[in-house]
């Protein structure tokens, strides 16, 4: 471990990050800043203040983290577009890749930024995505659907959390099974990161993917049967607006013959930071 003698939280970071990098975690710098800033109950590293750092809970949580397990696992928090959301083992953590999503939203929405707006987060999770753009919008409103009741716990605490209970309420169901299907009359746009790994490829994920919840991960044995149920639903329902979906490299060729199939219009894919195919924006008006 580190060996408790430090002048100032700069060496304090030198020596948590060197264990790190050790162990081959990524970027370990900014991984223990997060610890460190954490200890102190500080958003951030910056903010830290010497006399409040827990050195136990520093080492309580490299003890875990060298095993293997995610940070944000452990502390319970992961950093999303601009702010911090709860997450725990009910939930897929939030991602950097999924930011895109949020990024083109705002572009599309840009001169209806002051509108009222009203969404669909579909696949919510911790609701970073809607949450989000709540955030952005600030007379937009959302409705939050997940399959899973303790991932819709996760959802509440963040809108708790964030204040947003006059402008978001969520829903427990399949799908759109407890959805009513006239509240699709009021949508503008639905955004969606379903669970799109196909069967065979769950056991080849990263092992810290793993521990994500098998459900928010894992889409059928080809990958897309979430998507092709939504859209299906989405066609009978003859819903107007437009849909934003999270795709995956492994399954975007397929997800895109099946929408094509469909006659429906893609109107763009948009690639992530590392240049991997990650949104697909698809409208169902004629």
């Amino acid at each position: 471990m580190f060996n408790n003698k430090f002048e100032n939280k700069t060496e304090l970071l030198n020596q948590v990050s060197n264990i790190l990098q050790k162990e081959l975690i990524d970027d370990p710098v900014s991984e223990s800043q997060i610890i460190i800033a954490y200890s102190a109950q500080k958003n951030t590293f910056h903010e830290v203040d010497l006399r409040d750092i827990s050195l136990q809970i520093i080492k309580n949580i490299i003890l875990q983290r060298i095993k293997g397990k995610p940070l944000s696992k452990i502390i319970n928090q992961k950093g999303f577009w601009k702010d911090i959301f709860y997450t725990n083992e009910n939930t897929l953590d939030p991602r950097a890749d999924t930011e895109v999503m949020v990024e083109n939203v705002l572009n599309d929405y840009d001169e209806k930024k002051s509108s009222k707006l009203k969404f669909l987060d579909l696949c919510s999770g911790t609701g970073c995505i809607g949450i989000s753009l709540l955030n952005e919008f600030p007379n937009a409103s959302c409705d939050f659907i997940d399959v899973s009741k303790d991932a819709i716990e996760v959802c509440e605490k963040n809108i708790d959390k964030f204040q947003l209970n006059l402008r978001a309420k969520c829903y427990q169901s399949d799908l759109f099974a407890e959805y009513g299907y006239s509240k699709f009359q009021e949508i503008d746009f639905i955004v969606c990161n379903p669970p799109y790994i196909p069967i065979d490829h769950y056991d080849k994920l990263n092992p810290e993917t793993l521990h994500d919840p098998k459900i928010s991960l894992v889409g059928g044995i080809r990958g897309t049967e979430l998507y092709e149920k939504i859209i299906n639903h989405l066609v009978h329902l003859r819903f107007k607006g437009s849909i934003y979906f999270e795709i995956d490299p492994i399954i975007s060729e397929k997800l895109i013959q099946f929408l094509l199939e469909k006659e429906l219009k893609i109107v763009y894919k948009k690639e992530d930071y590392l240049k991997l195919d990650r949104l697909l924006k698809i409208t169902l008006s004629s």
